[in-house]
């Protein structure tokens, strides 16, 4: 599919009054979504939820796709700040073992993409590389002088340098990364539900394993 733009608000709310009145509408479309599906949103829905008059919605939003890019970016900006503090976990985590970290960093992963997939599946894959939760990680991680997630890996694979295979690190560290990224994207688009799976969870670890193991 090819990417579409994400859709923009008419406006952005300046006064208190307004900001609430936005962020109720925010409030009505995350509670239509996860009581009644994604097929009972529509702006007049939003609005009645809200309490807010229609013509109201429609000066901050032109239709129920904005709002939804609204209420995505509110929640991707929350999960980038939980993500951040799950690094430090992580990091913990590397003198613990290869495969400890590995298994942490795929939950992490597949963490972020359901909670973004499950509030609107249809929505979230039409413009999922506007909703790029990974690149807005890297960029807070790297705005707090820290290493990007391509960066970091190469570094902790040569942590566990005596457990690996021979073979160039930078080399291993891509098509580890680019292995994981591609099972998880093709099981996002054919095969969502094998991403609560624990058992998908525990191949992926194998896979990776197996690849970087003697």
């Amino acid at each position: 599919m090819s990417e579409s733009r994400l859709p923009q608000p008419r406006k952005r709310p300046r006064q208190q009054r307004s900001r609430a009145l936005v962020a109720a509408i925010r409030e009505a479309c995350l509670k239509i979504l996860e009581q009644e599906g994604p097929d009972r949103l529509t702006t007049e829905r939003i609005a009645e939820v809200a309490g807010v008059n229609i013509a109201s919605l429609y000066q901050y939003f032109p239709n129920k796709e904005a709002v939804l890019a609204d209420v995505y970016e509110e929640r991707m900006a929350a999960l980038v700040a939980q993500t951040a503090s799950e690094f430090t976990r992580i990091h913990a985590l590397t003198d613990q073992g290869l495969e400890a970290t590995l298994a942490a960093i795929i939950d992490l992963e597949i963490g972020l993409l359901l909670q973004l997939y499950q509030m609107y599946p249809d929505f979230y894959l039409q413009y999922q590389q506007s909703l790029d939760i990974r690149g807005r990680v890297n960029e807070l991680t790297q705005s707090l002088a820290n290493p990007s997630w391509e960066q970091w890996f190469p570094g902790f694979l040569r942590h566990h340098r005596a457990q690996l295979h021979q073979g160039d690190i930078d080399t291993m560290a891509f098509i580890a990364r680019r292995s994981l990224d591609a099972c998880l994207q093709s099981a996002l688009a054919e095969r969502p539900q094998a991403l609560e799976d624990p058992g998908f969870r525990e191949e992926l670890l194998n896979l990776l394993l197996r690849y970087l193991l003697r």
